[in-house]
């Protein structure tokens, strides 16, 4: 069966039709894997053919059985939550949330590359890489790597905490993930940084975007009452009403109510609003000035390397280096901060990972930091392809390391490991802050203090940050248990930061105080900007987001998702919006108007 999507031709009912079919379509082969025994095929851990095999249940334990010609039959334990109990945990609307499994090999509930449909894998380690493979009964065999590094993919996988209990009211109360997307019961995480289209129009053509831009032959464009809409329910979200919005596209800053639209975000009350653009308007300083006035406070800013030349295959737009320096130079003056984006495709641009890196640092005044993206295969794409290009987070690891002077197993750590801050922020001011219960495989990297000479010191050279947000998540329980702060936890806080503060490796002016303010400062721009960031140091977050495609594709992974897109037909976690199902193309088609002038 091949995938089902929109034609750039057809009607609104057509379109809904299709988008029905489709989702029927993922759910379509999960009765082949509902019960054991389960016939696919794996990797034998001997001899690495690729042969027969079988997952089955071996007293409490699920086991896979290879079945090798040359090398006779093995079975390995798999760590699993297909097949095994239902958890007690449970979301707001009663689905059962399933942990995280932290050893290696392990069942994933994945998609077909082909036809989308959720299908059976496994994660397993391979010449010390972590790899998936998987089978789909009309499709065959497919397999890629996850991550380069499977010690570093190990010690992220044990840095989360406790799981988000979702949404008191989801679009649907349960479903089938993905194929009932848009927002379900089975999804656990809160937004951390909410997403909006703007349009789908663009003043670039890139070759890379997922959001195929100006390709489709229509227009999706939003009017002002629609987006505005789109917000509120942002700002509805309960418990948990979305804090930060990213505008995007296309090229958000094109659409003809662009500068009302921000300032309607603020005036609703969104802390944080955030532009991924290519950053063409933004070589204008007026522009720029009149966006601040507005309320923009960070530029996402698409950065491939540095120099005209890594632009060259991602962008292919002559003169966007000068452009780039322009718009960076523009948010100095006017005091907008900017986060540097790199799509890295391994062979293509891999080699500026660590170029960017001192750009940042150079520019660390305007510079907050960098968000590498390894690059997301949309659609059906050339498994020979896939396998040239894969660039993993254990790869951006250790380019950071070299570029950083760091070291990846001591200084790298997922995202998710910072969750307990804004746990321990809301539970002594009662306001909800970002809290990023995402899945480890979802974002990797580090904190680094920027000493005034110019040197990158990482946050794990400065402080024990396990110990740290250990004890700060149990601080957090604590209060939020009371429901408040007694003069007692004031002065376990005092002593958590003096006790895990490592004096002897910071950076020089660096003390205890003022890490707690700068760390402070990171979730509130009183302290961390303008007058406040007088008092504070320096610091670049320099990490990797490895959004999925249908290739390397974890549907645990979506249920933790904290990038909501808001879309005119509901919410939807960034990776069934842009990667795997691709739910934006039935959306934008459904709610779009034709333009022959594309």
């Amino acid at each position: 069966m091949t995938q089902i999507a929109p034609d750039q031709h057809e009607s609104v009912d057509a379109t809904s039709d299709k988008l029905a079919q489709f989702r029927r379509s993922i759910g379509r082969l999960e009765d082949t894997y509902s019960s054991l025994p389960v016939a696919t095929r794996a990797t034998c851990p001997i001899c690495q053919s690729v042969i027969d095999a079988e997952f089955d249940r071996k007293g409490e334990q699920i086991v896979l059985t290879y079945h090798c010609p040359d090398c006779g039959e093995n079975t390995e334990v798999h760590a699993d939550t297909i097949w095994s109990a239902p958890s007690p945990t449970r979301t707001l609307t009663g689905s059962p949330i399933q942990p995280i499994l932290r050893r290696l090999p392990r069942t994933v509930e994945t998609l077909c590359p082909e036809c989308c449909a959720v299908i059976l894998g496994r994660y397993f380690v391979k010449a010390g890489a972590v790899f998936i493979e998987k089978t789909c009964p009309e499709h065959g065999y497919f397999r890629d790597c996850i991550s380069s590094d499977a010690l570093l993919y190990s010690k992220a996988s044990w840095w989360t905490f406790e799981d988000a209990p979702g949404q008191r009211h989801p679009a649907h109360k349960a479903g089938r993930c993905p194929a009932e997307c848009g927002l379900c019961g089975q999804h656990t995480s809160a937004s951390c940084l909410a997403q909006i289209d703007l349009t789908n129009r663009c003043n670039m053509r890139c070759p890379v975007c997922f959001a195929n831009s100006g390709a489709n032959g229509y227009i999706y464009e939003p009017r002002f009452e629609q987006v505005v809409e789109q917000l509120r329910t942002l700002r509805e979200l309960d418990p948990t009403p979305a804090p930060a919005v990213q505008f995007t596209g296309g090229e958000p800053t094109i659409h003809p109510d662009f500068l009302p639209i921000i300032s309607a975000a603020r005036d609703m009350g969104f802390s944080h609003i955030q532009l991924a653009t290519n950053g063409l308007t933004f070589a204008d300083i007026e522009f720029v000035r009149a966006a601040a006035d507005a309320g923009v406070h960070t530029l996402y800013l698409q950065f491939d390397g540095v120099g005209e030349e890594p632009h060259r295959y991602t962008r292919n737009f002559p003169g966007i280096w000068e452009k780039k320096l322009a718009c960076i130079e523009n948010c100095r003056k006017i005091g907008l901060k900017v986060c540097l984006v790199p799509t890295i495709l391994k062979g293509v641009n891999d080699e500026q990972v660590g170029e960017i890196f001192r750009f940042a640092v150079a520019n660390i005044d305007v510079v907050s930091g960098i968000s590498y993206q390894p690059v997301s295969f949309s659609g059906r794409a050339d498994p020979n392809e896939v396998a040239q290009k894969r660039y993993t987070l254990g790869d951006l690891a250790h380019d950071i390391a070299d570029a950083a002077g760091a070291e990846p197993l001591r200084d790298m750590y997922p995202l998710s490991i910072v969750a307990p801050l804004g746990q321990f922020l809301q539970a002594i001011t009662g306001n909800p802050k970002i809290r990023p219960s995402c899945h480890p495989d979802c974002a990797f990297g580090t904190y680094l203090m920027i000493s005034p000479d110019g040197n990158a010191f990482p946050f794990p050279q400065v402080v024990d940050v396990e110990g740290m947000f250990s004890d700060m998540n149990r601080l957090a329980r604590r209060i939020e248990k009371k429901g408040r702060m007694s003069w007692l936890d004031k002065m376990a806080v005092f002593r958590m930061f003096k006790r895990h503060f490592r004096a002897e490796s910071a950076p020089q002016g660096l003390d205890v105080k003022k890490f707690v303010r700068s760390l402070h400062g990171l979730v509130d721009k009183n302290l961390g900007r303008g007058k406040g960031e007088k008092h504070t140091y320096k610091t670049l977050l320099c990490a990797g987001m490895h959004f999925q495609d249908r290739y390397n594709y974890d549907v645990q992974r979506v249920k933790r998702c904290v990038i909501l897109y808001s879309t005119l037909e509901g919410l939807f976690p960034f990776c069934a919006y842009n990667c795997g199902p691709e739910y934006r193309a039935f959306v934008e088609k459904k709610h779009s108007k034709s333009d022959k002038n594309i």
